[in-house]
């Protein structure tokens, strides 16, 4: 589950769920959005905060590299 999933279904807002595991909105906010990668301490606070419910695996966001298609010759 996600982040943004988990925060959605239980209906938590990102400040008070920043405000639960001790960062800022903000790092919430863009976690939620999959735009930066949340430090160590920082997944550890979200694993336990959401008893497991979101994992390590569900903050990895990896996009795969945008690669242009060309023509064969």
């Amino acid at each position: 589950m996600t982040l943004d999933d988990y925060l959605t279904t239980h209906s938590i807002s990102g400040p008070v769920f920043a405000a639960q595991i001790g960062v800022d909105p903000a790092t919430v906010y863009r976690i939620r959005k999959g735009r930066v990668l949340p430090h160590r301490r920082t997944i550890l606070a979200i694993i336990e905060a959401t008893e497991g419910l979101v994992g390590l695996s569900d903050l990895l966001v990896v996009d795969p590299p945008n690669h242009r298609s060309e023509p064969a010759e």
